[in-house]
C-alpha cells in the first residue's frame, strides 16, 4: 500500500534546475532528521539544520498528499500525460526516495512537471523557509 511506503521513507531528495544550470536541491535525511539546501545561485545560501520535531510531523502528515511515489513511478514508466504539465520553460525537476528496506525510487522530467508539483513546492518552502522556485 502507497500510505506504508510513505511511513518508510528515509531520504527525499528534491531538485528543480533550469537549462543555464541554476537552481536549487533540498535533501531530506529522516534517518537523522536533517534538512539541507543547495542553492544553485548564491552558494553562501546553502545550508544543513536540524528538522524539528514539528516539521517533521508536518511533512509525515502532508507528503502523501502529494503523491510523490505515484507520480514519480508513473514518470518512469512514460505515464507523462497522465500525471503531468508540458511546459514551454527547458526546466526540469528531479526526485531521489530512499526507503527503509535499501531501495529507492529516482525519477525526472525536463519541460514537464507534475501536477502536483505545487503541494510538493508548498511543503518544502514551509519547511525549509525557502522560495523553491527557479529565477
Amino acid at each position: 500500500m502507497a500510505d506504508d511506503r510513505y511511513k518508510s521513507i528515509t531520504l527525499l531528495e528534491v531538485e528543480i534546475s533550469s537549462f543555464n544550470g541554476g537552481g536549487y536541491k533540498v535533501r531530506y535525511d529522516f534517518k537523522r532528521n536533517l534538512i539541507s539546501w543547495k542553492d544553485g545561485y548564491m552558494w553562501n545560501n546553502n545550508f544543513m539544520k536540524s528538522l524539528t520535531p514539528s516539521k517533521l510531523e508536518y511533512l509525515k502528515e502532508n507528503l502523501p498528499d502529494t503523491n510523490i511515489l505515484e507520480w514519480a513511478e508513473g514518470y518512469n514508466k512514460g505515464l507523462i500525460a497522465e500525471y503531468g504539465n508540458p511546459t514551454a520553460n527547458p526546466s526540469s525537476w528531479r526526485i531521489r526516495v530512499d526507503f527503509e528496506d535499501g531501495t529507492d525510487l529516482v525519477s525526472s522530467r525536463t519541460k514537464n512537471f507534475p501536477r502536483d508539483w505545487p503541494k510538493l513546492k508548498a511543503i518544502i518552502e514551509a519547511t525549509t523557509e525557502c522560495t523553491f522556485r527557479l529565477r
